[in-house]
């Protein structure tokens, strides 16, 4: 029930941002031959992801205080604010970086090729408010070069540097690491504070779990690894054979293809 809840939670908060780049992605487009500058700057980007993505990393580590181990006091309740801005930076960073490269790829094909604005509008609103935007892009551009670009920007980026991509799968990643991030630190805390009562620690040790969810079965082989709590799981991808050292699921230290597309969780006890 708990992974059902968190999946739902994963894919509406994904749904947001997707609809957020999209939103930023049409007016961009709509505007580009237009005197006035229609993209965004880094700083409102920020400012924006922000207060979208607060509500969801706050209630993810206001959870820690709800915790039975965890004294609801004013020290806890700064470390869980410090943890919660540091995790929410990392978040909103990646998703600028991500809608920002986005734009790049847009205003490097529109540089390159003439396109039917009006047909893009038009695309993009039968499609829906979640559709991909370079394939709406791509169904209304012609294969002719601009016989002299509106700009030099983009001209000549390697098509590598830049490519498309859907927010909603990055969102969903970046809410699964904030989840069990917040799960560890609920376990580190309940440690600390144990100690400093000269109390046993409550977790010991930790368990890697494999749900077998999602289109991936690159964990399987790691499903019910035990190690001391502190000490780091050695998980290795199914697929391609990387290893990465992590902390919990969805580490967001390790690589992408470990640390990404992935719906394991953890046990401690």
């Amino acid at each position: 029930m708990k992974s059902s809840i968190e999946k739902r939670e994963n894919q509406t908060q994904g749904y947001k941002i997707q609809v957020f780049n999209n939103n930023i992605i049409d007016d961009f487009i709509q505007r580009f031959e237009e005197e006035i500058n229609a993209r965004p700057s880094v700083a409102l980007l920020f400012e924006e992801l922000w207060a979208l993505n607060q509500p969801f990393v706050f209630k993810q580590y206001q959870r820690i205080l709800s915790s039975p181990y965890i004294d609801s006091d004013w020290v806890n309740q700064m470390l869980v604010r410090n943890l919660a801005n540091q995790r929410l930076n990392e978040v909103v960073n990646a998703e600028v970086e991500r809608i920002s490269k986005n734009l790049d790829y847009m205003q490097e094909t529109l540089n390159k090729y003439d396109a039917n604005l009006q047909e893009y509008e038009k695309i993009a609103k039968r499609e829906g408010k979640t559709a991909n935007r370079k394939k709406v892009l791509d169904q209304c551009r012609t294969e002719k070069y601009r016989t002299t670009a509106l700009t030099s920007y983009g001209i000549n980026i390697p098509s590598h540097v830049n490519t498309y991509r859907d927010l909603d799968l990055t969102a969903e990643a970046l809410n699964r690491q904030t989840q069990m991030g917040s799960e560890w630190s609920s376990y580190d805390l309940a440690n600390r504070r144990a100690r400093l009562q000269g109390l046993p620690e409550p977790y010991t040790k930790k368990q890697w779990i494999w749900t077998n969810r999602g289109e991936t079965t690159r964990h399987k082989s790691n499903d019910g690894q035990t190690v001391d709590f502190y000490d780091y799981f050695k998980i290795i991808n199914d697929k391609t054979g990387r290893v990465d050292m992590m902390l919990y699921p969805h580490d967001p230290n390790a690589s992408y293809e470990n640390s990404w597309i992935c719906y394991c969780q953890m046990r401690a006890f």
